[in-house]
């Protein structure tokens, strides 16, 4: 594992709440408009298709959120200070701001896949991979702001992020899923299976 590169003090950033739950009220809207304007503007007879696109954005959104958090917000400027003073203060509301993220959805996922594949498959992938991005944002908060249950899922999610946060060793950057850790070889060990294999059990 490389060591982390990211981890002095970063610049200051007074934690905004109402940006912090814009993308909670933006995004579902957003996800309503394309649904709608699948069905009423470009509906395209072939719902199958719509429905298989939303899927593989799902899908699709794993990898971006890996791809993402590992080479974005930890090195590049600006985003990556962004993400250092989330390191350092975990339970504070910072975002990635709005206009960041709405911009990569437009600019990198709808518009390109709509010139590739027509608004049917485009708003069905976007529909997707917003959808993903929702649940990745939920669940992040979750892990630093509710009390979650033992032996669930997210509970083994929020487990391997604070690996993430606490280790001077770069790995777990999967939120929502560690799989891209496991195909990058970027998982971090589990101190309590380490502590298991110790006792013998």
């Amino acid at each position: 594992m490389q060591r982390a590169s990211y981890m002095r003090r970063p610049f200051s950033r007074k934690p905004n709440a109402i940006a912090y739950y814009t993308d909670f009220v933006a995004y579902p809207i957003i996800v309503i408009g394309l649904i709608a304007a699948y069905f009423t503007v470009g509906y395209d007879r072939e719902p199958l298709i719509w429905l298989a696109a939303v899927l593989v954005g799902a899908a699709a959104w794993t990898l971006v959120e890996y791809l993402i958090h590992r080479f974005v917000l930890h090195h590049v400027v600006y985003v990556r200070d962004m993400h250092v003073q989330h390191h350092h203060a975990p339970t504070e509301l910072i975002d990635t701001p709005i206009w960041l993220s709405l911009f990569f959805m437009v600019a990198g996922v709808l518009l390109p896949s709509w010139w590739a594949f027509g608004f049917g498959v485009a708003s069905g992938f976007t529909v997707g991979m917003t959808l993903g991005y929702l649940t990745y944002g939920t669940m992040h908060h979750a892990m630093h702001h509710w009390r979650i249950p033992h032996g669930t899922y997210l509970y083994s999610a929020k487990r391997w992020h604070a690996q993430h946060h606490a280790s001077t060793d770069e790995g777990n950057y999967g939120v929502s899923s560690l799989f891209w850790d496991h195909v990058f070889g970027t998982v971090l060990p589990d101190p309590a299976a380490k502590s298991r294999e110790r006792r013998g059990g």
